[in-house]
């Protein structure tokens, strides 16, 4: 049996925990792991898709029955992820591996610093329409970006808390539910180009599941604080890795 398809359980079922846990940053993890085995950024962002399928189950399944959804903003997002991910789909293609693997080195080392915004200084609340407006136009940008790979879609709380004044958890809800129909489109995309390498896809997506709702279920409890630290050398650690590799 290949040796990396147990540990792609592992790498995708701890890295999916962080996650569940902090909201995000589950893909800085598994981005860089992806690229040292060898895959190209498009097997990388058509493995995602599948694993995000079980992280994106997995956390929605812990929080049910929390009301957490917000149904105002719900539409206009998921309108927008269509368009936007079908946007990256079509620039995938012609993605260089190498100026990817330098670009994804420098965005962990440089966005480590951003787990730790205080995030509950962002108070929840209405916002103006100039700031949800603006949040729309963020969060279509970020969007664009974290379908190209490298663990980006973290930072869609930015926009989600701070410009559209929905609370940490309401947040990550949402966010979760936005991934999923970026992932169902990145999937029936990707699925007849070949890209999918299933053994590693399935592992991850297992891996994910699990580890998503485990990791879901100690943010409620818990809260997410000590995870940011492990989280933010991990991210250096892997950008530097990415950085001397090439």
């Amino acid at each position: 049996m290949d040796i990396l398809i147990p540990v792609t359980f592992i790498v995708a079922f701890l890295s999916s925990i962080v996650s569940g846990m902090s909201g995000g940053g589950g893909g800085f993890i598994m981005t860089p792991y992806y690229l040292l085995i060898g895959l190209s950024p498009q097997q990388i962002v058509a493995g995602a898709s599948i694993a995000s399928l079980g992280l994106g189950s997995g956390s929605l399944i812990a929080m049910r029955g929390r009301q957490l959804v917000s149904k105002k903003f719900l539409a206009p997002l998921a309108a927008i992820t269509i368009i936007f991910t079908l946007l990256a789909m079509l620039v995938l293609p012609k993605i260089q591996s190498g100026v990817f693997e330098t670009s994804i080195g420098m965005l962990l080392i440089v966005l480590a610093p951003t787990l730790f915004i205080k995030k509950t200084k962002l108070h929840p609340g209405e916002r103006s329409q100039k700031s949800v407006l603006l949040g729309y136009m963020t969060y279509a940008i970020i969007l664009f970006a974290s379908s190209l790979g490298g663990g980006l879609a973290t930072l869609l709380f930015l926009p989600l808390m701070f410009l559209m004044g929905l609370s940490a958890m309401e947040s990550n809800a949402l966010r979760r539910i936005l991934m999923l129909i970026q992932a169902v489109i990145a999937f029936l995309i990707l699925l007849p180009q070949g890209y999918i390498i299933w053994s590693y896809a399935l592992t991850a997506l297992a891996g994910c599941y699990l580890g998503g709702h485990i990791g879901t279920k100690i943010a409620l409890k818990r809260g997410e604080n000590f995870i940011k630290y492990s989280l933010a050398i991990v991210m250096i650690a892997s950008g530097l890795i990415l950085l001397t590799k090439w």
